[in-house]
């Protein structure tokens, strides 16, 4: 099995298995399933508690994610120059515990949005974010299937933790069900990043150590903030997440309003994570074969269509078809940002331009949910977001195939719309 440049011999197989599998440990226990995906559990209980209104109650969501999308390219700096698991492991010790934090909640807003930005400024090392950033120093041909395994983690957090957290809310009471999550978060990332390797020591990107892989190969972090494909890149996730991530707060909901359980509703939030799961591995295994951005373009048109059949229909087998749909659009982002940026950028500087292009994906999941639980208060429906955000996909998908081909070892561009390596 080819991995990446080295030679066979230079890391064995069981070097490769435990990278992925940290990374997919590290994202079951991150930011992304113990937060964002169980946001919608703790809405309704906390608003009953403290009288909020679903915008209100929902600005945690938001809140955590704009800590997130500040603070990731400093994060993807930190990262270059520091090391990659020593930024995951100090980030996932704060982040377990501001998210236990938050059953300290006495329905101070000021309380209940600070200590949301703090679990996503810390948030950010223990998403996508830092775990990703390990398998491009593995990975060349194969790292979109590389990606897509170990995005399983993040898939298989999305499906468990919505269940678990109503499971614990239902027992237990939000208060406790935010301890044991925190805890639980700080025990699979601590084992998640005794398992991470790096291939580049601390500081290589920006010349103050010593490469154990060609990391200079790429675009410079000065001439890349000058190119039209990272700011393209950086639209093409402010568009897609503010259309599929704005709906994770607000799912659970949208069901109740319908009519089914809270039992049904938190299951929609776990049909997202079976889409998102089975989007990692087939967007890996596809963009390894095909131009990243033609599989973009499906998947973000799977999106829309899954949007359009939640505003449409009533029935509860459609509706779970349409947040698989959904779910399967929010995987393909996750394994596109990473594959994107290390295909047109290459290496030299590829965690600060990770941090730029993910923190897009960030503002846009602040951007809808406050934007689609805001217009829920104000008219009472959801019908008219749910008819722009199909809209918001397909114009990302627009943008995604403006990119052009990608980028050579040398810096230029490719003649075939496929990555060079091993």
């Amino acid at each position: 099995m080819q991995h990446s440049r080295q030679p066979a011999g230079a890391a064995g197989r069981w070097t490769y298995i435990a990278v992925i599998f940290g990374a997919a440990l590290g994202m079951l226990a991150g930011y992304a399933p113990l937060f964002n995906a169980t946001a919608g559990v703790f809405v309704r209980p906390l608003a009953t508690e403290f009288g909020w209104g679903r915008s209100e109650a929902s600005l945690s969501y938001a809140a955590s994610m704009f800590g997130l999308a500040v603070v990731s390219p400093l994060v993807g700096t930190m990262m270059d120059r520091f090391g990659i698991r020593r930024v995951i492991a100090v980030s996932a010790l704060v982040f377990g515990a501001a998210t236990a934090c938050m059953a300290l909640q006495n329905g101070s807003k000021a309380l209940w949005i600070g200590l949301s930005a703090v679990v996503g400024v810390f948030g950010a090392a223990t998403s996508v974010l830092g775990y990703l950033a390990v398998l491009p120093q593995w990975f060349d041909r194969r790292l979109g299937l590389a990606l897509g395994i170990a995005m399983c983690g993040l898939g298989a957090g999305t499906v468990l933790m919505p269940a678990a957290a109503q499971y614990l809310v239902t027992g237990f009471g939000w208060r406790t069900a935010y301890v044991v999550l925190g805890i639980g978060s700080i025990a699979l990332s601590l084992v998640a990043c005794a398992l991470l390797r790096e291939r580049r020591a601390p500081g290589a990107a920006g010349g103050g150590g010593t490469a154990k892989a060609p990391a200079g190969e790429g675009v410079s972090f000065g001439q890349a903030l000058r190119s039209y494909r990272l700011w393209a890149i950086w639209a093409v996730f402010v568009l897609a997440s503010s259309a599929t991530l704005s709906l994770g707060p607000h799912l659970p909901a949208m069901f109740a309003d319908r009519g089914f359980s809270p039992a049904d509703a938190a299951r929609s939030a776990s049909m997202v994570g079976v889409g998102l799961l089975a989007g990692r591995i087939l967007t890996g295994i596809l963009i390894d074969r095909i131009h990243a951005p033609f599989v973009a373009c499906v998947f973000f048109v799977g999106g829309a269509l899954g949007i359009f059949l939640l505003r449409a229909s009533h029935d509860y087998q459609m509706l779970l078809v349409a947040t698989t749909l959904i779910g399967l659009t929010i995987g393909a982002e996750g394994d596109l940002i990473s594959y994107l940026v290390r295909s047109y950028f290459g290496l030299r500087a590829f965690g600060a331009l990770f941090g730029i292009a993910f923190s897009g994906y960030g503002f846009g999941a602040v951007i809808g949910p406050v934007g689609l639980g805001a217009w829920f208060d104000r008219h009472g429906s959801y019908d008219v977001p749910l008819l722009v955000l199909p809209c918001m996909l397909l114009a990302a998908g627009v943008l995604t195939l403006s990119l052009g081909r990608y980028l050579r070892p040398g810096g230029q561009a490719e003649a075939v719309p496929e990555p060079a390596g091993a």
